[in-house]
């Protein structure tokens, strides 16, 4: 298999592991103006509510969801003084038919209080046990004593309801540690089977990322060992290179770059995954790997075999420099450095994959960056 075939089959194997994917349902509810769009803008991309086609589930739920976005999500407004048990009817059938798996519903920190019906639709919710946390909004624009008079109110109506404080407008500290909560208690909430499509569709917490990356990769290098004396991976050996093939390709989906270059041009993106496989297709052609392999110590090449523990560290060694190669690219174009995205991306794996090779190391023992 030359590099462009390889590149072929590894884009290949990219577009089935997507296509293939189970994504989670997230309601996003709350009284119109109180920055739902916003919470999702900044937790999602805008390309989600800019092109993502809504689609009315009932009079009082609508439906947004795009093919290559990681996420179904569903709008509802908050429940309207005189509306409660039309709108209790409505948005309850809607998470019941739907099979909402979370829930956030979003309060305005600028107002006077917590209007009785938000209490009244977030009761609604815990009664029925939905998964629901209360996302206070435009807490840029709130004194600290509000918003703690608006957690000790909820806390006081609600015992153990999770309480995140936001903004979309103001980058502090405090707001991104809160969004990174948002997440990582989000994946926690999740089933196994959806976790990768949302930490793909998330942009705001990367360490969840390198995270879900990293244990992919445990995952296969486990199956890669169980192979023992194979021809060198990527070139002859079809068990192991379907193996390593999903590997990188669930890699490269939990990071979605073509999502976050969209979201950062405001286009359609969808051209960078294509070009770093076919960076990919030349690194892991059989005489680079075979280059690589010459580094591991004591290793030994029979006829250009090599036995389940070289293969372990081989898939070790790519994974996680596709891993950290991923992670860095995605801070730098977080930052709008203009730079060659490809050429960074493949003197990266080059250099991570050579060093980790070189060094041995199980896949356990790597490290998150830093």
């Amino acid at each position: 298999m030359n590099a462009e075939e390889l590149s072929k089959k590894l884009l290949e194997a990219f577009k089935e592991f997507q296509k293939d994917v189970q994504k989670p349902r997230i309601l996003i509810s709350g009284p119109t103006g109180v920055g739902k769009s916003s919470l999702i803008n900044k937790v999602f991309g805008e390309i989600v509510t800019k092109e993502a086609k809504g689609e009315p589930v009932t009079d009082k739920v609508e439906k947004h969801e795009r093919e290559d976005i990681g996420v179904i999500l569903y709008d509802s407004p908050g429940c309207e003084i005189g509306d409660t048990e039309q709108f209790k009817k409505e948005v309850i059938n809607a998470i019941q038919q739907e099979k909402i798996n979370l829930i956030w519903y979003c309060i305005a920190s600028t107002g006077d209080r917590i209007e009785p019906q938000d209490k009244d639709t977030i009761k609604m919710f815990l009664e029925k046990n939905f998964p629901v946390s209360v996302v206070l909004t435009h807490c840029e624009s709130a004194s600290e004593e509000k918003i703690k008079e608006f957690k000790e109110e909820i806390n006081n109506n609600f015992k153990d309801i999770d309480i995140y404080i936001t903004s979309s407008k103001v980058e502090h500290k405090i707001f991104k540690e809160e969004f990174e909560r948002l997440i990582k208690d989000a994946i926690g909430k999740l089933p196994e089977t959806l976790k990768d499509a949302f930490i793909s569709a998330q942009k705001v917490n990367l360490d969840e990322k390198w995270n879900r990356a990293h244990g992919i990769i445990v995952k296969h290098v486990a199956g890669a060992f169980g192979i023992a004396f194979i021809p060198i991976p990527f070139a002859d050996a079809p068990i192991l290179v379907a193996n390593q093939m999903l590997m990188i390709a669930n890699i490269l989906y939990v990071y979605d770059l073509d999502g976050l270059e969209a979201t950062i041009t405001g286009g359609a993106g969808g051209g960078l995954i294509g070009l770093l496989m076919t960076d990919l297709g030349k690194f892991l052609s059989k005489s680079a790997i075979t280059k690589i392999l010459k580094l591991i110590p004591g290793v030994k090449i029979l006829a250009d075999l090599i036995n389940g523990g070289v293969a372990t560290i081989l898939t070790a060694g790519i994974g996680e420099a596709i891993n950290l190669s991923c992670y860095k690219l995605y801070e730098e174009m977080l930052k709008g450095n203009n730079i060659d995205f490809v050429k960074m991306f493949g003197d990266m794996v080059q250099k991570y994959a050579t060093e980790n090779v070189k060094s041995g190391k199980k896949a356990e023992d790597y490290k998150k960056p830093d």
